[in-house]
């Protein structure tokens, strides 16, 4: 007789994706898992944004797509009162995140410009160079310089894999260098 236990934990997981065969279907512009962020007016009347990660979504010819936002526990509750709730696809804006499945679909290379792969790391361009410039992120094997010898403008390149593999380090366990 088979033993049978109960799996429960949060961040796991199955989705069941259906795509009907209707002409008025489209592409989503989110997907699973993705941050998102909403702003707008509460049942108060006042302000808000609030961020959080797309768990659900559905789609019907009339509204389109809505996608079921699960919010951040560290941002402001939603004005319904519950920590999740049903958006229609105009009302939301990415966060991009080096946790986003985007740049997984996109197929593209590792290698990406200074900008390209700040976004997908989820940090500032400039905190990028000054990992490298610190010998946090080490030149050859995190990143490149891809200008024509002697030009003396660098174009610099960066394997994004490997610099979310060294970002996952905790801060504490990060080497102390000096400069």
């Amino acid at each position: 007789m088979a033993n049978h236990a109960t799996y429960s934990k949060e961040q796991d997981y199955a989705w069941l994706v259906a795509i009907p065969r209707r002409q008025e279907f489209t592409e989503p512009k989110f997907h699973f898992g993705e941050r998102v962020k909403w702003c707008g007016e509460d049942s108060n009347g006042i302000w808000c944004c609030q961020t959080g990660r797309i768990m659900g979504m559905q789609f019907s010819p009339s509204p389109g797509w809505q996608y079921w936002v699960v919010w951040d526990s560290d941002g402001i509750q939603s004005t319904t009162g519950s920590d999740a709730t049903y958006f229609a696809e105009f009302h939301l804006t990415l966060i991009k995140d080096s946790a986003s499945v985007r740049q997984h679909l996109k197929g593209e290379t590792e290698w990406l410009n200074t900008q390209q792969a700040a976004d997908c790391l989820g940090i500032s361009a400039e905190q990028l160079r000054k990992l490298r410039r610190r010998g946090w992120l080490k030149v050859g094997h995190h990143c490149r310089d891809t200008s024509v010898p002697g030009s003396g403008l660098s174009r610099w390149q960066w394997h994004v894999g490997r610099c979310s593999k060294a970002l996952d380090t905790p801060p504490e366990k990060r080497p102390v260098l000096k400069l």
